[in-house]
């Protein structure tokens, strides 16, 4: 453009300039007149291309102007219709969320245990391995959270490590395997504008038990050891529906209702079904409490025999600082002693418990944590069963301290220092080559978080 201006403008005065030198040399001939009359002439074609030259110009000007006002900007790709693959695939990737965590530790068992459970930390079901490294879990969570304005999500936790073998669900890879499919789970969410049904929500699949003050990943814990109540009371997972139930938005009542499996069962165990339900009340911001509880058959090829447990916590805020909660369990099962010993028994079989928790933020980076513990099990039904010991069969009654130091070195970063002392009601740990009615832990603790 700016070069077709230029040549029209040298041409133009060129011509204007041989003009200007060969005028006056005409202007003496005798045909001057006729001269002066072709010169005209020539002037006004060399102003009609100048106009239409002007003219091109103006044209060409809109037409740039026009592909530039319609052309995507070059710092924003082109995409496609709100309808296209490509834009709806980035609009779900964004969406979702990628963590996980890597924990290890060290734990040192003062009894330096040798026989008959060779290193092991008697009926601890997850720090179980006596003076010695554990890959406790390495975790991969993806979630797509649910609200109103984005109702469907899901989530999916793979697990890898030594706890990752001891919650392995019936049906899903066999209790050696040190990779498990912790939860997988579809959610939707269906907002109601009717009365008592504030809000709804529904997850399909798999996924962690309601029950417990504590959960799977001791990254989310208080304590690094997981309690009695948490390793025999109560299951792990569930596989089945659930649904969410808020009636009021202003009411701090919530409630879940679930159809399960079972206990642990990917591929349920018989053709009963386990009822699972939870009411929450926030009594205020800094007081809340929890009751559930889980109702059904879970033996083999038994649909009479219901094994059920009561969960009850509490969880009160004193100050920023400072947060205490406690938990209760009891737990009972039809015919449950048949279950641990093999053989027909109208004998039932029963547990409780109850702990109590305390956590003090000493510091930004620094934290506290304190957890008493009694966990009754009549006739050592669920401690025989979960850890396959070789333990008489008796009452058994269990009681445990644990003092937790927490320190978050970056921000990604947690290191813990564990004691722990267990009490039993008989000699049920190792000594040495011998029996013992005590164990003292120690245990470091170190989990990065991505």
């Amino acid at each position: 453009m700016d070069g077709v201006k230029r040549l029209t403008a040298a041409l133009v005065a060129s011509i204007f300039l041989v003009f200007q030198a060969v005028l006056p040399a005409l202007a003496e001939s005798d045909d001057a007149a006729v001269l002066k009359q072709e010169i005209a002439a020539l002037k006004q074609e060399i102003k009609a291309l100048s106009d239409r030259l002007a003219a091109s110009e103006e044209r060409i000007h809109k037409v740039e102007t026009s592909k530039t006002e319609q052309a995507p900007q070059a710092s924003l790709p082109a995409v496609k219709a709100e309808s296209g693959i490509e834009k709806t695939v980035t609009d779900f990737a964004r969406e979702i969320q990628v963590h996980g965590f890597v924990d290890t530790s060290y734990i040192f068992n003062s009894n330096t245990p040798v026989s008959p459970n060779s290193r092991t930390n008697n009926l601890r079901l997850f720090d179980n391995e006596a003076n010695g490294f554990m890959l406790n879990m390495t975790q991969l969570s993806f979630e797509k959270p649910i609200s109103k304005e984005s109702p469907v999500g899901f989530r999916v936790k793979l697990d890898a490590g030594q706890d990752a073998k001891l919650i392995h669900s019936n049906g899903l890879g066999s209790s050696g395997d040190e990779f498990d499919l912790e939860e997988a789970f579809a959610q939707v969410c269906v907002p109601y504008s009717l009365p008592y049904m504030y809000e709804v929500k529904f997850f399909i699949g798999k996924y962690a038990t309601l029950q417990g003050a504590e959960v799977i990943e001791s990254v989310n814990d208080w304590n690094f050891s997981r309690s009695f109540l948490f390793s025999y009371a109560i299951p792990f997972t569930h596989t089945g529906i659930r649904a969410y139930y808020k009636p009021f938005e202003n009411i701090p009542v919530d409630a879940y209702i679930g159809v399960v499996n079972g206990w642990d069962d990917v591929v349920d165990n018989n053709r009963a079904k386990t009822i699972e339900a939870e009411l929450n009340y926030y009594a205020t911001d800094k007081l809340s409490f929890t009751a559930n509880g889980i109702f059904g058959p879970e033996r083999s090829d038994s649909d009479k025999d219901f094994r059920n447990v009561i969960d009850l916590v509490a969880t009160y805020q004193a100050t920023d600082k400072l947060t205490l909660k406690a938990n209760y369990d009891y737990g009972w099962e039809k015919n449950g002693m048949s279950a641990s010993a093999g053989l027909p028994s109208d004998k039932d079989a029963y547990w409780d418990g109850i702990a109590g928790y305390i956590r003090y933020a000493i510091l930004d980076w620094w934290a506290i944590s304190g957890r008493v513990e009694y966990f009754h099990d009549a006739n050592a039904v669920r401690t025989l069963m979960a850890t396959s010991s070789t333990m008489p069969m008796t009452d058994v009654q269990l009681f445990e301290y644990t003092l937790t130091n927490e320190f978050t070195i970056y921000k990604n970063l947690i290191a813990r220092l564990e004691y722990r002392y267990d009490k039993g009601s008989g000699q049920v740990f190792t000594k040495d080559k011998l029996t013992s009615n005590y164990q003292n832990t120690f245990a470091a603790e170190f989990i990065a978080k991505f």
